[in-house]
């Protein structure tokens, strides 16, 4: 277990979510934040992100200056909001940048391990 898993799971662990997506967006996040501890490099990347894609577009100014902010600081405090079960939590979740891109296998791994499993879009049974 690396330094990244540990913290992550030493912190309160969201248990509502609102539908089946939120839940897979929860656990993709956790996934991510372990990696920002392990590697605070990554910030970096995300940094490019919101200025390559977020700042020119007037509609995500406030994504653009709530994420510059919070990429200002210790990157627990980063990890601990974007994990956080509250409103804001949610929010960051919806709009944080790309830190890093979680490979497709881990991707599945990660949906089999917590029972999320991807429904096609072809199946009848696409209940949340």
């Amino acid at each position: 277990m690396t330094e990244g898993e540990r913290f992550v799971g030493s912190l309160p662990r969201k248990a509502d979510f609102h539908d089946r997506n939120k839940r897979r967006s929860y656990e993709l996040t956790r996934r991510i934040a372990a990696r920002l501890i392990d590697d605070p490099g990554l910030v970096a990347n995300g940094r490019s992100y919101l200025e390559r894609l977020v700042r020119p577009d007037p509609a995500q100014a406030h994504a653009y200056t709530l994420w510059t902010a919070i990429l200002d600081q210790d990157i627990r405090q980063i990890v601990s909001q974007m994990l956080e079960d509250s409103p804001r939590g949610d929010l960051l979740r919806d709009t944080q940048p790309v830190f890093t891109v979680i490979a497709p296998q881990d991707r599945v791994d990660m949906v089999e391990m917590t029972g999320l499993h991807i429904r096609s879009a072809a199946s009848p049974d696409r209940r949340a």
